[in-house]
């Protein structure tokens, strides 16, 4: 559970994640470590990691109850990867799963971030400037780390021209955000308000110079082949009209007083100084950059969801919250898109429990991840892997799906399950959404099917959104006649050969084809003879 942020005073922090502008990080602490490695040439790796213990918006969702079970990790690391033109963009993972395992609780908040991502979505030049945007901070992050740079002499100098002309540019970018109406709006006012201030004017003025200090009009002598044999400079005029001009005399003047003095001043120390002051003019606007970076970083993982969703030919949506009933139409398992075309089905489901039936390698788990991730990514603000989707909002997610047993487990498949069920009651809110793959499982049929009935009993309580998976087929159907219990029942959808269609519909399997599938396998009485047969030969 996280805290609520500290509000941000004045009106252009460009916080993309917030109703009202927080900051997520230590603004003068960051300052002095840009000072600091704006001179040194290293920032000790405090830019990469300054995002990674920020406070969050407010939420009741724990990770740990979920993020294994839904495969988090393996969601960022593949399809939620954004790209620029083809090729992957660098973002900070540990930072992107810290804000999905913790969703706001924020109705508004939830919207707020959703009318983001939809212009990232619906609008291609604003995404491609968000794109250019997440580039350009990660190209300053670097030029501050000193990645590429060698300690030889002038270098350093270039080194920093080379960090103030990238805030130059990248602040100058920030117009091309001036049509959204989202919160990305922010940074398009951030930026102008940064380019008005006497810093970055100086910060201009500094680098006009430096690009054009003096214009020469020059007679070029070439011979037969082409090759220069002669230069005459004709007239060499100075731009006298920026403000860092001096004249030569002024110069000359300068440094006999600095002389005369006793001040001993090289050429190196002047311009050091002359540097680190102008940066010291726009050092204060480069904190919420590294708040910026993590923002973009996350819509983007959102909209490149949905890019590859496209590139399979499956449409995604932003949600709709209502209070009771949920439905989706056309939902896929968004962890299919890497390795697989995901078959999409549509379900519509009222409030309470509802148990879920039919054969092994039909689809099951794969449909409580999806149900998960989709929940998930609603509240996060993101689009979700449906066509269509009317959830409500949950406070949490539980989620326990079928994993292999390790080495390491204490305990028998029944102490598991029996753990695995304490669990849930131990650490499932009320009201949350309680995804569990084949309860009771663990132990005998007779044992299995009276545990079952308790769980279901006692979980009503809890007044879950509860979708539980299970292979007690009999009691399933006799539940689904005389029950008291709130129930709801779909099955996997069979094709006319009985094989499994990876859809969903109303009722109760009537078996779980394990004779089918043992055939599909190769694990007949005949094919088993044959292997042993062929291992005797052998």
């Amino acid at each position: 559970m996280s805290s609520s942020l500290p509000a941000q005073d004045g009106p252009a922090w460009p916080d993309l994640l917030n109703v009202s502008p927080q900051r997520a990080v230590d603004g003068r602490a960051l300052e002095r470590v840009l000072a600091f490695a704006f001179l040194a040439g290293d920032d000790g790796g405090v830019l990469v990691g300054a995002l990674d213990s920020c406070p969050l918006a407010f939420s009741t969702f724990e990770g740990a109850l979920f993020a294994r079970e839904l495969f988090l990790e393996e969601l960022l690391q593949g399809v939620l990867a954004p790209r620029v033109n083809g090729r992957p963009l660098a973002f900070d993972a540990d930072h992107v799963l810290r804000l999905l395992t913790h969703p706001p609780r924020s109705a508004e908040l939830i919207t707020f971030r959703g009318e983001a991502s939809r212009e990232l979505v619906e609008q291609p030049a604003l995404r491609a400037a968000a794109e250019r945007l997440a580039l350009a901070i990660q190209e300053l992050r670097r030029l501050f780390a000193g990645e590429g740079r060698v300690g030889i002499r002038g270098e350093q100098a270039r080194r920093r021209i080379d960090i103030l002309r990238a805030i130059e540019q990248l602040f100058a970018g920030m117009d091309a955000f001036a049509p959204a109406q989202s919160s990305l709006e922010r940074i398009a006012r951030f930026g102008s308000e940064v380019r008005a201030s006497e810093g970055f004017h100086k910060l201009s003025e500094l680098l006009r110079y430096e690009n054009a200090r003096a214009y020469a009009d020059l007679t070029l002598q070439l011979g037969a082949d082409g090759s220069v044999r002669g230069l005459r400079v004709n007239q060499l005029r100075e731009d006298a009209n920026n403000v860092y001009h001096v004249s030569s005399l002024r110069q000359w003047l300068g440094r006999a007083w600095l002389w005369l003095k006793g001040y001993r001043v090289t050429d190196g120390e002047l311009i050091d100084g002359w540097l680190d002051a102008v940066f010291q003019g726009v050092v204060t606007f480069l904190p919420p950059l590294v708040q910026l970076l993590g923002d973009l970083e996350f819509l983007l993982c959102g909209v490149a969801l949905v890019e590859r969703a496209r590139e399979r030919g499956l449409a995604m949506s932003l949600p709709q919250f209502t209070d009771d009933d949920w439905g989706v139409q056309q939902l896929f398992n968004p962890l299919l898109l890497s390795s697989v075309q995901p078959v999409p089905c549509s379900l519509a489901i009222e409030p309470g429990t509802t148990l879920i039936t039919g054969p092994n390698s039909g689809g099951k788990t794969r449909l409580l991840q999806a149900l998960g991730l989709t929940q998930l990514l609603a509240q996060s603000g993101l689009y979700v892997p449906a066509a269509q989707a009317r959830l409500p909002r949950v406070p949490g997610i539980f989620a326990s799906l079928s994993q292999p047993a390790g080495a390491e487990q204490a305990e028998g498949r029944l102490g598991s399950e029996l753990l695995r069920i304490r669990m849930l009651f131990e650490r499932a809110q009320p009201g949350s959404l309680v995804l569990v793959d084949e309860l009771c499982s663990g132990t005998s049929p007779s044992e299995g099917e009276e545990l079952f009935q308790l769980v279901l009993e006692l979980m009503q309580e809890l007044s879950p959104r509860a979708f539980v998976s299970t292979h007690f087929l009999k009691l399933a159907a006799a539940m689904a006649e005389s029950s008291e219990l709130t129930l709801r029942f779909v099955q996997v959808e069979l094709d006319a050969r009985e094989r499994p269609t990876y859809r969903f519909v109303r009722g109760v399997a009537e078996t779980s084809l394990a004779r089918q599938t043992a055939a599909r396998l190769g694990v007949t009485r005949e094919e088993l003879r044959a292997l042993i047969a062929g291992r005797r030969q052998s």
